[in-house]
């Protein structure tokens, strides 16, 4: 099936561009998430006059982003769970739960899909996970997960020390 984008899509392409997908991919997710929509002689016609302000239009979501992003970056989201005495927890931290603490932090709605999990948060300790609000921009935060209110003390004070080991030093002439 060959499509053309009308959105950024991470990893497939730029607004305008047309592209030859697999028919499940193209009909279960580009065209009802419209981020494309078929490859049709008419289509390619009015794409070629609309390119113009669809960029527009993204290069205006983007700067809002950008914005949304400057705050979201130095955000440190806090969970207190139980746990073995390992450090093992019951259960896991998931995408939505980041997504909701998030939203609450910064005051804009975030989808539990624009958060990027590599791996289970299923222990104690500090993870960066990425954000992803556009397809071309992501940032990151850091998810703090501890036992007590104690421990994230620790965690914050181990991680202001490992901050000051690891600036460059004023060389002195």
């Amino acid at each position: 099936m060959e499509v053309i984008l009308i959105k950024p899509v991470r990893k497939l392409g730029k607004i305008g561009e047309i592209h030859k997908v697999a028919d499940g991919f193209g009909r279960n997710y580009l065209l009802p998430q419209k981020l494309a929509i078929r490859a049709t002689e008419l289509n390619k016609e009015l794409i070629v006059k609309q390119k113009h302000e669809l960029e527009e239009k993204d290069k205006q979501i983007k700067s809002e982003i950008t914005k949304i992003n400057d705050l979201i970056k130095d955000q440190k989201l806090i969970f207190v769970r139980q746990t073995s005495d390992d450090g093992k927890l019951f259960g896991s931290v998931n995408n939505k739960e980041i997504a909701e603490k998030l939203s609450q932090a910064v005051s804009y709605p975030i989808s539990h899909l624009n958060i990027i999990l590599d791996t289970q948060i299923k222990s104690t300790g500090i993870y960066k996970v990425e954000v992803r609000l556009h397809a071309e921009l992501s940032t990151e935060v850091t998810v703090i997960v501890a036992r007590s209110e104690s421990e994230i003390q620790d965690y914050l004070r181990e991680q202001k020390t490992e901050k000051s080991t690891t600036e460059p030093l004023a060389e002195s002439a």
